[in-house]
């Protein structure tokens, strides 16, 4: 990763121009949190954008000095807490920085956070909190009595055939996340409709959101065809359509039958297996299911709470599966082995994927990454600053385990 230095170039871009709302939450949720400098800065860089092409011309980082009348280590700082915000993305190439603005969550979704919306109340009290929230609030209008006479498009505008229509991919937009596809599926979709009769099973239910979602609790819960064949037959009513949170419910509850059934000898209790033979970090995290890792890295028997984690992080924030172990992986043997909440790995998981972390490989190099530069703070003696109130800030935890972890499993 570059430091930055005076001398080098940058230029912005972002999707979408900002709306008033938009920088309303930016000033009264976001700016208690990064603080006035940060603030500026976000500010600064979008007004050196193009409001037609929503890109900037190239401008010395000297200049933002100038402009913002600080210096550079400051304005560094500032840039890394946008980008922990979830603001700011950054790429470097050939001695010129990439700046990449991201609108600001809107107030309901940053006060449902979970994280954004604790740290707010905490950096500004519950009462200033509660005026904060006030503010966005808008005033509901009742439809009681009314009736609804709006017209659908179809009502009103004739059918186009389908030929002439234009696909636009970089036509200025909102961005939203796509449902997520499941990479490297091992799942025999063949065997397991084959083993079911046209009396409990309609294929016309196996859609491809249907596909997915299987493929994702079989990976997850360990489960083969015949097993999610099972959970199949328990879960879903060939007359209805497929309730896909029913049939996740029944996977769990699959898992934990076989859990409780499956003794374990003195010999695995001694020493647990190591279904994948590598040991390449890579080839490892592509191979291995969370079941396994989190087996191997507890050595014990996984609650169903953990894989329920696991379930929603392939869910919700569509990271790769091998990049979801390596973040597995990462972040317990930062936690010494204690699993955090949901909502932990959420904040880092859709940090990962901002940073466009969509590649095993890039996993690991980046894991790698984070373990040089702790290593070179630790070397250079940085002290550490008081927090808040006084108290020394959480001390970094040494991450050089991931050599040590592939030897452990060989």
């Amino acid at each position: 990763m570059e430091r930055v230095r005076r001398s080098d170039l940058f230029f912005v871009h972002t999707r979408t121009m900002a709306s008033t709302a938009d920088l309303q939450a930016l000033a009264l949720l976001y700016q208690p949190l990064v603080g006035v400098t940060a603030f500026s800065l976000y500010l600064t860089l979008f007004a050196l954008m193009n409001k037609s092409t929503l890109v900037s011309e190239k401008y010395l980082h000297s200049d933002l000095e100038s402009i913002l009348d600080v210096q550079l280590e400051s304005l560094e700082a500032a840039r890394f807490k946008l980008e922990a915000a979830g603001l700011l993305t950054t790429a470097f190439k050939s001695d010129c920085f990439l700046y990449e603005l991201i609108l600001p969550m809107s107030a309901s979704s940053f006060v449902n956070d979970g994280v954004l919306g604790q740290y707010l109340k905490a950096a500004v009290t519950e009462e200033r909190y509660a005026k904060i929230i006030k503010l966005f609030k808008t005033a509901k209008v009742t439809r009681d009595g009314y009736m609804d006479l709006t017209k659908a498009f179809d009502e009103v505008f004739p059918a186009l055939p389908s030929e002439g229509a234009e696909s636009e991919a970089d036509l200025a937009g909102r961005v939203r996340s796509k449902s997520i596809r499941v990479r490297h599926s091992t799942f025999d979709f063949r065997l397991f409709t084959e083993s079911m009769t046209p009396e409990f099973f309609d294929p016309a239910q196996l859609t491809d959101v249907v596909r997915n979602k299987i493929d994702n609790l079989a990976y997850v819960y360990g489960l083969d065809e015949l097993g999610m064949k099972d959970v199949w037959l328990r879960a879903v009513d060939k007359t209805k359509p497929v309730d896909l949170t029913r049939l996740a419910s029944f996977a769990r509850d699959a898992y934990k039958i076989s859990s409780r059934n499956v003794e374990p000898t003195p010999e695995t209790a001694e020493a647990p297996s190591h279904p994948v033979e590598t040991t390449d970090p890579a080839t490892y995290f592509s191979a291995v299911s969370p079941k396994e890792l989190l087996e191997e890295m507890s050595g014990g028997k996984v609650a169903v709470a953990d894989l329920r984690i696991v379930e929603r992080l392939l869910n919700e924030i569509g990271l790769d599966k091998g990049v979801t172990n390596v973040m597995l992986a990462y972040v317990l043997k930062n936690n010494h082995g204690d699993m955090p909440s949901y909502e932990y790995f959420e904040k880092i998981g859709l940090s990962w994927k901002r940073n466009r972390i969509d590649a095993v490989a890039i996993a690991v190099d980046y894991v790698k990454h984070l373990n040089a530069e702790y290593e070179k703070k630790r070397d250079s003696g940085a002290a550490r600053k008081a927090g808040r109130y006084g108290k020394e800030d959480k001390p970094d935890v040494k991450i050089d385990w991931l050599d040590e972890y592939m030897k452990s499993i060989q």
